[in-house]
């Protein structure tokens, strides 16, 4: 019963079964051409009979050579993090147990959301091991398995080819894309810089002590280091920076308007890759760092932390964050902001300015946040209306179109400009300086000494 339940699934090709290959259909078309040319001349049926038999005796001999998935070992390496849109190599180890060489190829079972490209086939040698290299790049965060890995054996004379599938479970999480943050760490022993702007010093020694460096004119006197002066015979100075162990909560919203299609994503996965950013420049800055992830409900929540293991914790708690198709609960989100931090803290929202402004939100209440904590949204342009501004009304429905833009424009720099009076600035840029623009604020609230 067993075995005809195995014949059935061969027979369905239910991840395993024998393919004739392209030089079995090939060579028999070859013979049954030569048969037809012969019949023309002289046709005998014992003739067409021993022919045929020769001919289907070789092709099952050559397919009864065929090795089963007992005689090869099939292994998988991968990472278990892969960052989005970053090219990862994984590796198929295969192992020939048999004394017949063999040409093989392979299919991984991969997610839908993963481009892989796969090497042609590869001989494997008796008695040996064939480790066959490949390339994935994944499109979507979140977690996976990678299970099934479908290899493909060809005969001998390579009239067949047997599919033989194992089962390798590995589970894979597809991180958001680190480049950026990457980029700002590459010198972990300076403060970030971005475009000239840095972390300076502070006025008359405040803030903690720096590094001694030599005096230049402009310094102040009253920091001249001089016993250090003494020592190099010229003078040297005291640098200071601002005191470390401050507060920044983060407040990503993953509400409906941030599900909106960029060039290359949506709002919400340029608004992850900017928030990492900003924690890893916070946390490589020595302060402290808590993330708060929210639509309707709250969805993640990582309280303060200091150092870049921190940074770790942070991406493990949001790096599966999906746009719900709900408005989002500001009210919610900065409630329970306050009640995780006590101690003042820069609050640094990212969100859609139009959704915001359309909430109606409660100023009173915004400027009972502001009393003890800093506050900032950064948002991200509309490419689309920004597109529509710019374009010459060549129509009167494309003069509508402009209109209405610039209308809508209007209305959210006057909605910007009331927030902004009463200390509660709102930004909006575009989706490549995201992450620039934050740690730029961030930078410059640290060298004003407001926070």
């Amino acid at each position: 019963m067993r075995r005809l339940k195995n014949l059935w699934d061969r027979l369905l090709f239910r991840d395993k079964g024998i393919l004739p290959t392209y030089t079995l259909v090939i060579y028999y078309t070859i013979f049954l051409a030569a048969l037809v040319l012969i019949s023309f001349w002289q046709f005998s049926w014992l003739f067409l009979g021993i022919t045929t038999l020769v001919m289907l005796g070789l092709v099952a001999i050559d397919a009864f050579l065929l090795p089963n998935r007992q005689q090869f070992d099939v292994s998988r390496q991968a990472e278990e993090e892969i960052e989005r849109y970053q090219e990862q190599t994984i590796n198929i180890n295969i192992e020939n147990r048999t004394n017949a060489r063999f040409a093989v190829r392979f299919i991984d079972d991969s997610p839908r959301s993963f481009q892989a490209n796969y090497p042609d086939l590869q001989p494997l040698a008796e008695r040996s091991q064939l480790l066959l290299p490949y390339q994935i790049q994944p499109t979507v965060r979140g977690d996976y398995l990678l299970d099934k890995v479908y290899i493909r054996v060809r005969s001998k004379w390579g009239l067949w080819e047997r599919q033989l599938t194992y089962s390798l479970p590995n589970a894979v999480q597809v991180i958001p894309n680190l480049a950026e943050t990457k980029r700002y760490l590459e010198n972990a022993q300076r403060y970030l810089l971005h475009e000239g702007i840095k972390i300076r010093k502070t006025r008359s020694g405040e803030g903690e002590f720096s590094k001694v460096r030599s005096y230049v004119i402009g310094d102040d006197p009253r920091t001249i280091n001089w016993r250090q002066s003494a020592k190099q015979q010229e003078l040297m100075t005291n640098e200071y920076e601002p005191e470390h162990g401050k507060y920044v909560t983060i407040l990503i919203d993953c509400g409906r308007t941030m599900g909106v299609e960029l060039k290359e994503s949506n709002r919400l996965e340029k608004t992850i890759e900017a928030s990492i950013t900003l924690a890893a420049a916070a946390l490589d800055n020595g302060d402290h760092v808590s993330v708060i992830a929210f639509s309707k409900d709250i969805k993640a929540v990582v309280p303060a932390g200091r150092g870049l293991e921190h940074l770790h914790t942070i991406l493990h708690a949001i790096y599966d964050l999906t746009v719900d198709a709900q408005e989002s609960n500001y009210t919610l989100a900065f409630q329970h902001a306050q009640s995780l931090q006590r101690k003042r803290s820069m609050m640094i929202l990212f969100s859609d300015m139009q959704s915001f402004a359309n909430e109606n939100y409660p100023l009173f209440y915004m400027q009972r946040v502001r009393r003890k904590h800093l506050f900032i949204m950064l948002g991200i342009k509309d490419e689309l209306l920004q597109q529509q501004i710019a374009s010459k009304p060549v129509s009167t429905l494309q003069a509508m179109k402009k209109s209405e833009a610039q209308r809508q424009s209007i209305s959210q720099k006057e909605f910007a400009n009331k927030w902004s009076k009463h200390g509660l600035p709102m930004l909006e840029t575009p989706r490549d300086r995201l992450a620039a623009t934050a740690i730029s604020h961030y930078i410059d609230t640290l060298n004003r000494g407001l926070l």
